[in-house]
């Protein structure tokens, strides 16, 4: 039988690769992985999470100014 360095090894670690690599791994196996550009993928690097924080963020100052009636101190600063 031919040895091998890993069990398992996983081209492109987005959501699906990691889990894989992750869910191997803890069952025991070697696992490798290789990855282009980001680990975690598109979503979680140029996608769906930091689109969610720039749209977090555009809500800010409404959201600052109707604190104002849940007796909340709201003193304004300019930046």
């Amino acid at each position: 039988m031919t040895a091998y360095d890993y069990d398992l090894f996983v081209i492109g670690v987005g959501s699906g690769g990691v889990r894989a690599a992750r869910m191997s791994a803890q069952y025991g196996a070697r696992v490798a992985t290789a990855e282009e550009k980001f680990m975690g993928g598109t979503c979680v690097n140029v996608g769906c999470i930091p689109k969610k924080l720039f749209v977090y963020a555009s809500h800010y100052h409404e959201d600052f100014n109707e604190s104002a009636g849940l007796w909340v101190a709201v003193r304004a600063r300019a930046f």
